[in-house]
């Protein structure tokens, strides 16, 4: 089976995120928390044609893919996040990038965070 042409293939965006807490939030919790918004807000069919996954996470920080249509479903879905494992949470969105190398730079580099 050969590839798909670039132009035939999904667009992505890549979300960066970062989760406010008292507590640590593990990689399973948080991509469990991202399908359940995600499933309630958008039902399963839109949760599906949205493209929604976690593409990293860790130390509270972490990146979301989605296609390039439904970045503002995916920010949606992410703001409803209000508790993971029962623990009140905040997730903040940062900034939105077409590569991943892009959002971790602009968004998710220590030197950045310090500005805002």
């Amino acid at each position: 089976m050969e590839p798909l042409l670039p132009t035939l293939r999904d667009r992505k965006r890549y979300v960066a995120v970062e989760v406010f807490g008292d507590v640590f939030v593990s990689r399973e919790a948080f991509i469990a928390a991202v399908s359940s918004s995600g499933t309630t807000l958008l039902g399963d069919v839109g949760f599906a044609a949205a493209g929604i996954s976690v593409y990293g996470f860790e130390n509270s920080k972490g990146i979301v893919k989605c296609r390039h249509t439904a970045v503002s479903q995916t920010i949606a879905v992410l703001a409803f996040i209000s508790a993971i494992e029962n623990r009140r949470v905040i997730v903040k969105t940062w900034g939105v990038s077409g590569t991943v190398k892009g959002a971790t730079e602009k968004f998710l580099s220590d030197k950045n965070n310090l500005k805002t």
